[in-house]
């Protein structure tokens, strides 16, 4: 996907099916190799294109054989125009990430994520992944939950994307207690097993006095989606 692929979809006037087809279709050789139609694209009432996935054959295949774990990641932009551009990975028996599509879409909206997850399941037969992991975006988490009912799919929340925060929400506790990361990281990163998670929670909030830390009162509330002794 070049960079003009890109800004030709989501100008901010918006551009006619048509166009995005005869364009796809150049670079593709031909419309017989897209594997879409006009009738797979999502646009407005105005016919401009506002939500595409894309699913290649090789994608499909993909996910025919690693499709167990998928991450569906919203974190990121368009640098021009700010569009949310959305990979859906996963990672392959050797360790290496892999494609299992991509999705395009105007908004961040229940709306979009919906036609989406919709999209893409269908692209890939109807057989949904056995875990799916996002970041904590509430709309997405609300779509998940109605299109891959729980707990037949298990919804996580990316670890690395919670602990990037926490040198903004914790940083007075490491001014003051030096020995507080450790001791925290033991408890998040190196807790075997729930009980062994619990146990060190606990006693890390009653040493530093955090029974009133809202953030880490909403991080405890989700702890079975994001802390390994619960995911893993």
């Amino acid at each position: 996907m070049t960079r003009s692929l890109i800004e030709l979809l989501f100008n901010k006037s918006g551009i006619e099916t048509s166009k995005v087809m005869k364009f796809l279709s150049e670079t593709k050789g031909g419309v017989e190799n897209l594997g879409f139609c006009n009738q797979d694209v999502d646009v407005d009432d105005e016919n401009r294109v506002q939500g595409l996935v894309w699913v290649d054959p090789r994608s499909m295949n993909a996910y025919k054989n690693f499709g167990d774990v998928v991450t569906f990641d919203s974190t990121y932009r368009m640098n021009r125009y700010c569009m949310p551009f959305i990979p859906i990975t996963g990672v392959s028996h050797h360790y290496q990430n892999i494609l299992f599509g991509f999705a395009l879409v105007r908004d961040e909206t229940e709306a979009s994520y919906k036609w989406v997850l919709r999209t893409w399941l269908e692209a890939v037969d109807n057989k949904p992944p056995r875990t799916i992991i996002t970041d904590q975006d509430i709309a997405l988490g609300n779509v998940i939950s109605e299109v891959m009912p729980m707990p037949q799919i298990k919804h996580t929340y990316c670890t690395r994307h919670i602990s990037s925060k926490f040198s903004e929400k914790l940083s007075y506790l490491t001014t003051i207690y030096p020995e507080f990361k450790t001791e925290f990281n033991a408890c998040v990163y190196k807790s075997l097993t729930p009980t062994k998670f619990e146990g060190r929670w606990e006693k890390l909030v009653e040493k530093y006095d955090l029974e009133d830390h809202a953030w880490l009162n909403d991080m405890y509330a989700i702890r079975t989606q994001w802390i390994g002794a619960y995911t893993k």
